[in-house]
């Protein structure tokens, strides 16, 4: 039988709590102080706790942390009062499985429950699967200096638990890498990532991708289909540039956070959903905020924990040891041997600029690889902008007489190649939207 430790100072509801969870099958012991909370985490192995912020003695945030610092630590269920946004952020960035807000949804509650239960008792399998994970020998974030260090550690220990993160970045700099480490090391690792480029989904469907729709809901909804946050029960939902989704849906968005259950377009009943979510933008919200382009009640609602993933100028550090890992990774795909770079070639590397940060570092040591005309990739095999034989001021040539449409198509083309095909870099570049971006591409036929 799992075992579930109540702290609740509130004797009627934490005697309301208790039959409600004993009659779940747990077995329940209640504290309703935090003293009685310590001595009776003290006297055996518990699968779960849940404690009331506010306590007589001592408060549920110090017990949080001392009970997280055991070995075998349950997950801990933190109760707060409503509208108390600052102490929910601190519980979950000190380890708390998650939070729920006073007055309690009993059924909500009884999810998180469950979700910290039936994790706890996976723990064992979950951390077979990570070291098997850890075995592949696969690096997600190469890089050895101390910003990305102290972002990687970081990404790790909130893994363990269930906050929600965001992950603020330029583009390029691999937030959908980070996102995916800490899913790997995490509880729900045998669950699936569904990943959601907010930006590629046109508003006409995004809201149907999202939470799915039943038969007949609209024109062409021939069958049902789960959108993603079904599709990631008891995993992770990663949305990237979640800045791009449109304020209309931002609102259900939010609900499916703060309710725990997503509403299919066309559907008559809700569907519970068991998800941790991690989100990503290169935008900057607050300024999004302010203009009232992004909701701020849901700007809380994700930003519970911040991982700002620095860009590579700022870590150039990192450049030969990111250059190498994407040498031999490109050697595998095409089949090539080139053996490593020349000084002058990895000198060039380390000094240009890389507006595209570690995607376009990618797309360069991919393209010198193949080009190398021996075993060594040189300056010769490397771009122009890159090898410095080219300066940055790349100028484009327009025909005399040409129409505004035809010059614009032809422009944001060119630096759509000049990014190597990053869409969000090249939108940043004209200064406009990524909608804006696609759009145009869909009336040329080169989406």
């Amino acid at each position: 039988m799992q075992r579930l430790l109540i702290a609740e100072d509130d004797p009627g509801a934490g005697e309301a709590l208790r039959t409600a969870f004993s009659g779940e099958g747990y077995e329940v012991a209640l504290a309703t102080t935090g003293s009685q909370a310590r001595e009776r985490f003290a006297e055996g192995r518990w699968d779960c706790v849940l404690t009331d912020v506010v306590m007589p003695d001592v408060d549920g945030l110090t017990l949080l942390r001392e009970f997280l610092g055991t070995p075998e630590a349950p997950p801990v269920i933190v109760m707060t009062a409503y509208g108390s946004v600052e102490r929910a952020v601190q519980a979950m960035k000190d380890g708390a499985h998650d939070f729920l807000e006073k007055p309690l949804d009993l059924n909500a509650l009884r999810a998180l429950v469950g979700s910290a239960m039936s994790q706890r008792a996976s723990e064992p399998e979950n951390r077979d699967a990570r070291v098997r994970l850890v075995g592949k020998g696969k690096t997600l974030l190469p890089g050895a200096s101390a910003s990305m260090q102290r972002v990687v550690e970081l990404a790790k220990r909130l893994a363990k638990t269930n906050a929600t993160v965001l992950i603020t970045g330029e583009s390029g700099t691999g937030k959908e890498l980070l996102a995916r480490l800490i899913h790997h090391e995490s509880l729900r690792v045998r669950g699936p990532f569904v990943p959601v480029n907010c930006a590629g989904l046109a508003e006409s469907i995004i809201e149907s991708e999202l939470f799915g729709h039943v038969k007949g809901a609209f024109t062409g909804a021939v069958r049902a289909k789960k959108g993603k946050f079904e599709l990631a029960e008891n995993g992770t939902l990663f949305l990237d540039e979640i800045g791009e989704i449109p304020r209309t849906i931002q609102a259900k968005l939010l609900r499916a956070l703060q309710e725990r259950e997503v509403d299919p377009v066309g559907g008559e009943a809700p569907v519970r959903i068991d998800v941790r979510l991690i989100a990503a933008t290169h935008r900057d919200l607050d300024s999004m905020v302010r203009e009232g382009e992004f909701r701020e009640d849901l700007y809380y609602r994700i930003k519970v924990v911040v991982l700002r993933l620095p860009p590579l100028r700022e870590r150039r550090e990192d450049i030969p040891a990111l250059a190498e890992h994407f040498r031999v990774a490109s050697n595998e795909r095409n089949r090539r041997a080139a053996e490593g770079f020349t000084p002058e070639a990895m000198e060039r590397l380390v000094a240009y600029g890389w507006p595209g940060n570690v995607r376009e570092l990618e797309n360069v040591v991919e393209q010198a690889v193949v080009l190398a005309p021996g075993t060594r990739i040189d300056e010769s095999s490397l771009p122009e902008e890159v090898s410095g034989e080219k300066g940055p001021q790349d100028v484009l040539q327009v025909a005399v007489g040409s129409t505004l449409a035809q010059t614009e198509k032809q422009l944001i083309l060119e630096t759509l190649r000049k990014s190597g095909g990053n869409k969000t870099l090249a939108a940043k570049l004209l200064g406009i939207g990524v909608r804006t971006l696609y759009r145009k591409l869909e009336e040329y036929g080169d989406t």
